[in-house]
């Protein structure tokens, strides 16, 4: 319902000492739209939905969202709102803001329709903005002012694309003239910035220009279905559980997911473009998996998706959330109010190195560990080798020693048989003449001695 107003639950909230403007929501003046230099009040400017009460046979629908709980807060209490280390606003305190921003865009009072775009607006009324959202946020100094005016911007423009589809879009279809239309201007718009609109709608740049992006939203192929909850809540919810950044291909993944829990993904053809990038992610693995660190698989998961998907554009980076570059996520721009990009530059370095030391530390001490390993198994080998060797030796030393004995043996009977056969010749010749044995005695030894002395 439209006047129900919804209580702020799990939300932080801050206090400070004295407060720069009004907290208080004025009534939604229409006399105060006429120029965009005026004074802005803080009045609520809704797109009228269906009256309050329903007519018969008229279904009863919800109506704007007007952040009343937010619009009347006490003077000194604001919402505290958490940032990731990109200045992006991050959980439900993120939503809060987002929701509020929409008040801030439709309220003509605040955020003026007269103007092509929020830029062309005056400089005290982009302050003034400025000035409502911190009284209201406490953003401790890590979301930009430029990337609340940003927000503030689309949101304007998104709610300029509804009022032309609710009250002019039907009645061209009509034919009604122009007089018809500009009397259908909505009641929370006032007469002269409706005017502006409905002529601005019909000039050729305009019309142009909206069929470029009719023929650019049929090319979206995959909705998200994250609903509400921004794409940078949603990595910081992945980060704070695994402990690290999700890649590009998990980003998709965990932001297509069905809203039914199953863990499915939400189209045939969303699960066509996970499973093509997975499959050239396993392709480009030349290892097994378990051999590669987190980072390795995240560049190989980046580059899948990139191959996949195509070249991000105009700089913009998908998956990240709004505002999300190349130079924010690579950290050559500024990520906080105060620009702090030495100091977050300064500490990436230092993490690097010291992740360094520690990796050229852990790859000496393995390599240590297996020289001296190297060293054990040499050894152990050349002992087990000069072993075998020397038993080898040996065995043919005893071998040859054995070959060396047998054949003076050998030799030494063939001798002693020789010596015995003569001995026994010179015997029988003796005995055969019939000589003494004293003269057989003296002249077989002084005859055999010497021969053996040829010999």
């Amino acid at each position: 319902m439209i006047g129900k107003r919804r209580p702020l639950k799990g939300v932080r909230f801050s206090s400070r000492g004295s407060s720069t403007g009004s907290n208080t929501l004025g009534s939604a003046a229409t006399d105060s739209q006429s120029t965009g230099d005026e004074t802005p009040t803080q009045s609520v400017e809704e797109v009228p939905a269906s009256p309050t009460k329903a007519t018969k046979g008229t279904k009863r629908k919800r109506g704007p969202t007007n952040m009343k709980d937010i619009w009347n807060l006490q003077p000194e209490t604001r919402i505290v709102v958490e940032a990731n280390q990109y200045g992006q606003p991050i959980g439900k305190e993120a939503s809060k803001l987002a929701e509020f921003l929409g008040t801030i865009a439709r309220t003509g009072s605040i955020c003026p329709l007269d103007t092509k775009q929020l830029k062309h607006l005056s400089k005290y009324v982009l302050e003034n903005i400025l000035r409502i959202v911190h009284e209201k946020f406490d953003l401790q100094g890590k979301v930009k002012d430029f990337d609340i005016l940003s927000h503030v911007g689309k949101l304007r423009k998104e709610f300029k694309s509804t009022l032309k589809t609710r009250y002019y879009k039907e009645m061209v279809q009509e034919g009604r003239s122009i007089e018809e239309i500009y009397e259908n201007n909505p009641s929370s718009v006032h007469d002269d910035r409706w005017k502006w609109l409905v002529e601005r709608c019909g000039t050729p740049q305009v019309v142009a220009h909206s069929e470029k992006a009719k023929e650019s939203r049929t090319k979206v192929r995959y909705a998200h279905t994250a609903g509400c909850t921004g794409y940078a809540t949603l990595n910081a919810q992945f980060s704070e559980k695994e402990g690290r950044e999700p890649s590009r291909l998990e980003q998709f993944r965990f932001q297509h997911l069905c809203k039914d829990g199953s863990g499915k993904l939400s189209s045939e053809a969303v699960e066509q473009f996970y499973n093509e990038a997975c499959k050239m992610v396993k392709d480009s693995m030349p290892i097994p998996e378990s051999y590669f660190a987190p980072q390795d698989n995240i560049a190989l998961e980046n580059e899948a998706y990139t191959q996949v998907f195509g070249p991000d554009k105009d700089g913009k980076m998908l998956g990240y959330g709004r505002g999300m570059t190349k130079s924010r996520l690579f950290g050559y721009g500024s990520v906080t109010r105060e620009s702090q990009t030495t100091s977050a530059i300064t500490t990436l370095i230092e993490e690097m190195s010291a992740k360094h030391v520690q990796q050229i530390q852990t790859i000496q001490a393995e390599q240590a560990v297996r020289e001296k390993t190297l060293l054990e198994e040499a050894k152990s080998r050349f002992r087990m080798e000069a072993t075998e060797r020397e038993a080898h030796l040996i065995a043919e030393a005893e071998e040859r020693f054995m070959k060396l004995t047998e054949i003076r043996e050998a030799k030494f009977m063939k001798m002693m048989d020789a010596r015995e056969k003569k001995y026994k010749a010179l015997i029988d010749e003796c005995m055969a003449k019939g000589m003494s044995i004293e003269f057989q005695s003296s002249g077989l030894d002084d005859k055999a001695f010497s021969s053996d002395d040829d010999e």
